[in-house]
């Protein structure tokens, strides 16, 4: 029974299935964590550590990164359509142009994530952490941020409702409009 427990934590740890990957872009991943505009729409990559992988302009569309390890990932201009980023540690990502639009993210750690012009319409940002994120420019018109901290994250120019501002915890955040806002200091 032990061996089979060890198994299963191996095939959790190492991405094994895909659906669109290509062969030689999985093997490209898995060897070195890099696939630069590769299709990997719908991969499963559960609880999988890719920590500093580099997915620069790659569809991730409807992949499957529950409680995945992309701690200084470089996700910028990647496409990230439906993705289930929940409980996801993505400390120091780049997301920068990339689209998330109806990304689940509830409680990722997104803390120093650099989210610039980023697209995360719609996106379930809920009980999320924010913290020092720069998020200058991104849209969020439609994004869920029930309980999300956006402690010292940076919001100059996005697009996001009072609403969603409202359902947030501020402190020393800066407001799209460039202003300072210690609502929940």
């Amino acid at each position: 029974m032990r061996a089979f427990w060890v198994l299963i934590l191996v095939l959790v740890t190492v991405p094994t299935s895909a659906i669109s990957w290509e062969q030689e872009a999985l093997t490209q991943f898995r060897a070195i964590l890099s696939c630069k505009n590769c299709d990997l729409t719908e991969a499963n990559l559960v609880r999988a550590d890719l920590r500093s992988a580099i997915l620069v302009g790659s569809d991730l569309s409807r992949t499957n990164f529950y409680y995945a390890i992309l701690i200084g990932a470089d996700l910028s201009q990647t496409i990230l359509d439906e993705v289930n980023l929940i409980g996801a540690n993505l400390f120091i990502a780049r997301l920068e142009n990339a689209r998330a639009v109806g990304a689940v993210m509830k409680g990722a750690n997104l803390a120093n994530s650099q989210l610039s012009r980023a697209d995360l319409r719609k996106a379930d940002l809920r009980g999320g952490n924010l913290f020092n994120s720069i998020m200058k420019d991104v849209n969020l018109l439609g994004a869920n941020l029930a309980s999300a901290s956006l402690h010292r994250a940076d919001l100059t120019g996005a697009k996001i409702t009072r609403a969603a501002l409202e359902a947030a915890h501020l402190c020393q955040t800066i407001m799209p409009d460039g202003q300072l806002n210690d609502r929940d200091c």
